[in-house]
C-alpha cells in the first residue's frame, strides 16, 4: 500500500490536546489544565495560555487548532502538532 506525503507525514507527527480552562480570580487566567488525559500538577500555579503556547513552540509544538470545550468550567480545546 502506498502512502502519500500528507498520510505520511501525519504518521509521522505527534499531536497533543490541551484541556484550558480559567483558573479563577477577578480576571481570566487561562491555563492548561489536562494534556490529554493526564491532569497538569499545581495547574492553576502555572503559565498563562499565551506564555505556555510560546514554552510549546519552543520545544516544537504549534497549535493548529482549536475548539469550544464541553467539559463545566472548560473554556477550550487546543490542538498542538509537532513534527516528529
Amino acid at each position: 500500500m502506498h502512502l502519500d506525503n500528507a498520510d505520511d507525514d501525519a504518521v509521522r507527527n505527534e499531536y497533543l490536546l490541551w484541556h484550558v480552562y480559567d483558573a479563577g480570580g477577578p480576571t481570566m487566567r487561562l491555563k492548561v489544565c489536562y494534556r490529554d488525559d493526564e491532569e497538569v500538577q499545581d495547574w492553576r500555579d502555572g503559565p498563562d495560555l499565551v506564555d505556555a503556547l510560546k514554552q510549546a513552540a519552543e520545544e516544537g509544538w504549534h497549535a493548529f487548532d482549536r475548539e469550544p470545550g464541553s467539559a463545566p468550567g472548560e473554556y477550550v480545546i487546543y490542538h498542538l502538532q509537532r513534527l516528529a
